[in-house]
């Protein structure tokens, strides 16, 4: 029995030793990856100059509206605050 037990080690270190093997390095790897970022890379469709000015100027419009909401609430929160402070103290 002790020699089945043996057998079935040694087998299982042959398995483990087969996947080691078949498993590339940590640089084949790292290439492989750097390869498959390059071809993604090249499927990319960049926006062109007029586009990004149009974005670039909406998300600075946007930017202005926002500010000027947050103020506005600013303001009137302030407002209400120093009332109720006013008709408590």
């Amino acid at each position: 029995m002790s020699e089945n037990n043996k057998d079935l080690t040694t087998s299982q270190k042959a398995d483990k030793v087969q996947k080691k093997e078949q498993k590339p390095g940590f640089f084949k790897r790292a290439a492989k990856w750097l390869h498959e970022l390059k071809v993604e890379a090249k499927k990319v469709v960049w926006p062109n100059k007029q586009t990004v000015i149009k974005n670039t100027v909406i998300v600075i419009i946007a930017l202005i509206v926002l500010c000027a909401v947050v103020t506005v609430l600013d303001v009137v929160f302030g407002g209400i605050r120093d009332l109720l402070a006013q008709l408590v103290g």
